[in-house]
């Protein structure tokens, strides 16, 4: 089974799906994303996204349809026996202080923080990009983003109001819960316009455009691309986290504070970098700001860089 699964995820995933894969990481999602995009915009289209988030995607998963999954995959059937009785016949019961409840047999989903529950899910949501034509689809985990373009925001519009029907049509065939209301979309073009306006439709729910949203739960992203407002919000978050190590500075020694400073406020610049690193240079003076006063709090020297 092993084997079997191994040569699955490298020759049949869709290389769209980027979580719990080795090579694979957010940053590779939003590499991918923004430079789609780019390219775009570059080409005189307008693009956008809606960016959908699943509720419980782990524990949804029906178990037979899994199992068919598998099999239809081309699984043989002992894997597919020794899988299913993975999945059957577990149970849980909530534990709050020195109670317990009913224990309850689970009739669903897949174990997490397993090796094998991860894999189970990006196998069962592969075949949804089958169903997506018009547009592209991003999957970490939970997060699928629908990307297209246009040559105008009418199109472009459709375009995502007919994909997103379809993968949600495919998200509850499949009995994932799914609740457009709360669904995030952005339109981003060259023009100097504003494009937070706009309104889609989707099954009767209506989805409005942002000029920014959150991608992948961290990752603020504006309807010009140039990550200003991300860049500010992690800086705010440094500047209070060096603030705190001040006020213990007298009891810190030098590789103390060295390690304190790495693992804390620069820590923030680290992820997913090279998707804002060249952004305007008034958010690089900024990040600029906040290496200074960490080195002055590291060398305990406060007239330096004045």
């Amino acid at each position: 089974m092993k084997n079997q699964l191994s040569s699955f995820l490298d020759e049949c995933l869709s290389k769209f799906i980027s979580a719990y894969r080795s090579s694979y990481s957010t940053e590779h999602v939003l590499i991918r994303l923004l430079e789609e995009w780019r390219k775009k915009l570059d080409n005189n289209f307008v693009v956008g996204s809606v960016l959908m988030d699943l509720s419980k995607a782990f524990d949804c998963i029906p178990h037979e349809l899994l199992i068919a999954k598998l099999a239809a995959y081309g699984f043989e059937d002992s894997a597919l026996l020794l899988i299913f009785s993975y999945l059957q016949n577990r149970q849980q019961s909530v534990h709050i202080n020195d109670t317990f409840s009913l224990f309850q047999m689970l009739i669903s989903g897949v174990p997490q923080g397993s090796v094998l529950g991860p894999i189970l899910f990006n196998i069962f949501i592969n075949d949804l990009f089958m169903f997506i034509e018009k547009s592209s689809l991003h999957n970490y985990a939970d997060d699928n983003t629908i990307s297209t373009y246009a040559q105008n925001i009418p199109n472009l519009i459709k375009i995502l109001e007919e994909d997103s029907e379809i993968a949600i049509s495919w998200l509850r065939e499949n009995e994932m819960i799914v609740n457009p209301s709360k669904f995030q979309a952005i339109i981003i073009t060259k023009d100097k316009i504003d494009t937070s306006n706009y309104k889609l439709n989707v099954f009767d729910k209506e989805i409005k455009t942002s000029s920014e949203v959150k991608l992948l739960g961290v990752i603020q992203i504006d309807s010009k691309l140039n990550f200003d407002k991300h860049i500010s919000i992690l800086c705010r978050k440094s500047a209070g986290q060096i603030n705190a190590l001040c006020r213990m500075n007298e009891y810190l020694s030098f590789d103390q504070k060295k390690t304190l400073i790495i693992s804390f406020p620069l820590s923030n610049f680290r992820y997913c970098s090279l998707n804002w690193m060249f952004s305007s240079a008034k958010s690089l003076l900024k990040i600029e700001n906040i290496q200074k006063r960490a080195l002055r709090f590291i060398l305990n020297d406060y007239e330096i860089f004045i």
